[in-house]
């Protein structure tokens, strides 16, 4: 739907109208202008929401919804990513665009994917992690759908999720393998002192 052809407040959203709302609650808390506990909440009814009018309310307070030109029209996935740390180390953390796909490998080496304050540019995300002699955690906020499909040997591979996501948020699948490594998979609440903290 371009931004120029006129909606009805009652026309049912897509996945994209949804994920770029979440990004617009995204940089209203970034800027302070949503406490944590209220952007959590808009978050979550962002994700639930089935109509342009209900998305509309969440924002209709902040001075970001007031240029919609980022929203309506095709949304563009971030490209296919790939992190390496071979006898090193990566770190993916803050605000950061997620993939439609990604693959992460540590070899002798760590990482750590936190998508707590990232921006999702996709409903459905694929993680491939691998590790061989090494490790790397993968961070996921209380309302992504989370499902693991990989296996360890002679090492670890997380499969225990605390908690449920939120239906229509999005949707996170973990594939892959270590070996005498550890791939580990944890849902974290956010900070209120934001992005930076462990």
């Amino acid at each position: 739907m371009s931004n120029s052809t006129p909606r009805d407040a009652s026309t049912r959203a897509a996945d994209t109208d949804r994920i770029q709302v979440a990004q617009l609650l995204t940089e209203a808390a970034a800027k302070g202008r949503l406490q944590l506990d209220e952007y959590e909440r808009r978050l979550a009814k962002a994700y639930a929401s089935q109509t342009y009018e209900e998305l509309d309310r969440l924002t209709e307070d902040l001075p970001e919804a007031t240029d919609t030109s980022h929203r309506r029209g095709a949304s563009k996935p971030a490209p296919k990513t790939l992190l390496l740390a071979i006898l090193s180390g990566f770190e993916r953390r803050g605000r950061w665009n997620v993939p439609g796909r990604m693959t992460t490998f540590t070899l002798f080496g760590g990482g750590v994917v936190d998508l707590r304050y990232a921006d999702f540019t996709s409903a459905n995300v694929e993680i491939h992690a691998y590790s061989i002699m090494g490790g790397q955690t993968i961070l996921v906020p209380p309302e992504v759908n989370v499902e693991v499909h990989g296996i360890g040997v002679m090492g670890g591979f997380d499969h225990d999720i605390d908690g449920h996501g939120t239906p229509g948020a999005p949707k996170v699948v973990v594939r892959g393998f270590s070996l005498w490594g550890g791939v580990g998979i944890k849902r974290k609440d956010r900070k209120s002192t934001g992005p930076d903290q462990p």
